[in-house]
């Protein structure tokens, strides 16, 4: 959509026409007329000649009016305005905080019917819940043996995506360091104002590496005033070879489901048990609605004018 700043400026339109009839015309004019002695030489000139003289300042005349258009155009100042486009507001910053050790390779878990691991059903959920947090920033930190952080807090959900798609089981390391993964992601939030500040934390045992034990990590994030929402993930029984073929037997206390609990209750969250993938992803819908997104429907409003751009903000 094109529009002008100054419109008001076109009323200078008919100005020359306006002064050519107003101003008074000159009564003499061979007092200030250039004598040319050889006068009576040049109306020696044909016909043709003259017509086409006369046909060149018909010429000036038009190129004279379309400058004084362009110039008085120009004076409006033109713009193009595009099409309103949403801009992400001040919302949450949230930080998944995933569980990669070696134990997450186990195929517990069912996706169509289909066994997968334990890290693909948590892949597959944790990216759906990605995609629905528009306007608030998202990160990840991925833990085993390290942690570190894996994407920063960002708007750009599908760049966040995209990297937990290419992240896999044993990257860093096969053992469980679930207090050094909880510091990082404190340290990242640490500086970013925001209203609401929640990390989603998922594992599926027990702290057994890294410096910083958990429920310091969870101290930190109660003074920080960071909501931790932790899950354990991992079914109850394991299929193993028995006298009769594949038959289920108890796993054992695998999943540290004291500490995790712990850690919720000191930072005002809640704890989650997952053991299938449609309780992983129940438990990821229910933390969506107990976090849900604000969104104060802000719009920018590409302008361009005088070959630079500007971005106009107002609320719909």
């Amino acid at each position: 959509m094109t529009n002008f700043v100054f419109p008001v400026m076109f009323f200078l339109l008919p100005l020359p026409l306006i002064l050519r009839v107003v101003l008074p015309r000159t009564e003499n004019r061979d007092e200030d007329a250039l004598k040319v002695p050889f006068f009576s030489e040049m109306e020696s000139l044909t016909v043709s000649r003259k017509q086409a003289l006369s046909g060149g300042l018909r010429v000036r005349r038009i190129l004279g009016a379309l400058i004084w258009i362009l110039l008085v155009t120009a004076a409006a100042g033109p713009r193009w305005t595009g099409e309103p486009a949403k801009v992400p507001t001040e919302g949450r910053n949230l930080m998944l905080v995933l569980d990669i050790s070696g134990s997450m390779e186990e195929a517990d878990f069912l996706i169509q019917n289909t066994p997968v691991r334990r890290w693909d059903a948590v892949q597959a959920v944790a990216n759906a819940f990605i995609k629905k947090r528009e306007g608030d920033r998202v990160g990840i930190v991925l833990f085993g043996e390290r942690a570190y952080l894996y994407a920063p807090l960002t708007f750009d959900l599908k760049t966040v995506s995209d990297l937990l798609k290419e992240a896999d089981v044993g990257m860093a390391g096969p053992q469980t360091a679930i207090g050094d993964a909880l510091g990082i992601a404190l340290k990242t939030m640490a500086d970013v104002p925001a209203e609401s500040k929640v990390i989603v934390l998922l594992s599926d045992g027990a702290a057994n590496a890294g410096r910083m034990k958990p429920l310091e990590a969870a101290g930190l994030a109660e003074k920080m005033k960071v909501k931790v929402y932790t899950v354990g993930a991992g079914s109850d029984t394991v299929q193993m070879n028995g006298l009769f073929g594949m038959m289920p037997f108890s796993r054992g206390d695998e999943i540290d489901e004291k500490t995790l609990k712990e850690i919720a209750q000191k930072t005002g969250g809640r704890y989650f048990r997952a053991k299938n993938t449609g309780e992983l992803l129940e438990i990821y819908r229910e933390i969506d609605a107990l976090e849900p997104v604000k969104n104060d429907d802000v719009f920018v409003r590409p302008s361009k004018r005088c070959f630079t751009t500007r971005w106009r903000r107002h609320s719909v």
